[in-house]
């Protein structure tokens, strides 16, 4: 089937509506959106070009290939057995006989740490594909090692939007940040709807001692991009002595859930661990607390030292399909907002929710700007 050829246009997933009193706001931040756009446009344009490769071309390379090599954690995308269902669907979709080899490895930022320095000796990548939020790819980008692709061209299933690094990644799925509260012991109607409802006299002492915080300065930074940087210090200087423990992600849904903790004031995947206990009869409600939506954009990219290119680009589409995105779904709660009938777009849909630009994070990452600021919030949270 041809492939017509469609119009670049930089990921825009979350447009801000501004209220009476917020003008001279909105007017410094569209001047942030509007530079980072360019200097997003820059970047890219600076990189090397996309390769030309047709489908055809891709799948006669990877059954030279025959196995794939996917380092990350080891739950990752549902973990083994999501894996095996994946590889049957995968070879089937391409009519190849490859095997997907799943293997336990170091965080995001470690293994992406990891790629450059396997790049710099002149090794292989010990992994064929990189998941990682914008903060990783952003890093190997700036190193030109993320393979050019045309992936919206090549695979009629993913468009423009779907590549969040236009020629270098395409979305995986997308996490909805937001506060967690237990539902049992905190009714609804006194429960936090908002950020700063957490630091309201009036409404906080209904979780007062009860209160966990992150211990990441992240989710902060990206607020201040829609905030600013002193709202921020000013948010977290009231939120901090409410604090009864910082818990990590992956640790304080159980916690909150057993009632150790009324609320954690963010969580990196509210809505998806909202899904993942509730389903095990958890009174765990995650909220998105914030216009825009604070969110998570997890891609797949692949290194330029990649052992297995050809079939690491095949999964790399592959895992946009719908066919992927239903198996990672029932096994992990995650899905693409992007791909029509995912419990995440249908999520996003119903609610009316405008996420975050994608393409102001990233290219907040690639300017490098802010780092005395994350470094500044990091020592408050660690006083």
């Amino acid at each position: 089937m041809p492939i017509n050829a469609r119009k670049i246009k930089l990921p825009n997933n979350g447009q801000r509506r501004w209220e009476k009193g917020e003008l001279a706001m909105a007017r410094q931040t569209t001047l942030k959106v509007y530079g980072s756009a360019a200097v997003l446009v820059a970047l890219l344009a600076s990189h090397a070009r996309v390769q030309a490769q047709t489908l055809n071309e891709l799948i006669a390379g990877a059954k030279k290939e025959g196995e794939l090599s996917f380092v990350a954690g080891p739950t990752t995308f549902g973990g083994r057995q999501a894996f095996a269902d994946l590889q049957g669907i995968f070879n089937k979709k391409f009519g190849l006989n490859a095997r997907l080899n799943l293997t336990a490895g170091p965080s995001m930022p470690a293994m992406a740490a990891r790629i450059i320095t396997e790049a710099k000796a002149g090794r292989k990548s010990s992994t064929d594909v990189h998941l990682g939020p914008p903060a990783t790819h952003a890093e190997l980008h700036n190193e030109k090692l993320l393979e050019r692709v045309n992936y919206s061209n090549i695979f009629p299933w993913v468009t423009k939007e779907m590549e969040i690094l236009p020629g270098d990644t395409v979305l995986v799925y997308t996490s909805l940040q937001g506060i967690l509260y237990n539902s049992k012991l905190l009714s609804k109607d006194k429960a936090p709807k908002t950020y700063e409802d957490l630091v309201d006299p009036k409404l906080s002492q209904s979780w007062a001692g009860k209160l966990a915080i992150p211990p990441y300065s992240s989710w902060l930074v990206e607020l201040s991009l829609f905030w600013g940087e002193k709202k921020v210090l000013d948010y977290l200087r009231k939120l901090l002595p409410l604090s009864a423990g910082q818990v990590r992600y992956g640790e304080i849904e159980e916690r909150v859930s057993s009632g150790e903790f009324l609320v954690m004031a963010n969580s990196g995947s509210a809505v998806e661990s909202m899904w993942e206990w509730q389903g095990k009869g958890a009174p765990l409600v995650g909220i998105t607390a914030s216009d825009p939506v604070l969110t998570s954009y997890f891609q797949l990219g692949v290194p330029k030292n990649s052992a297995h290119p050809n079939l690491a680009k095949l999964f790399v589409a592959f895992m946009a399909s719908p066919e992927a995105q239903r198996v990672v779904e029932n096994y992990e709660q995650r899905s693409s907002h992007l791909v029509a009938g995912t419990r995440m777009a249908n999520y996003v849909k119903q609610n009316r929710l405008k996420l975050q630009s994608a393409s102001e994070l990233i290219a907040s990452y690639h300017e490098g700007k802010g780092l005395e600021f994350r470094a500044e919030l990091t020592n408050m949270l660690k006083q």
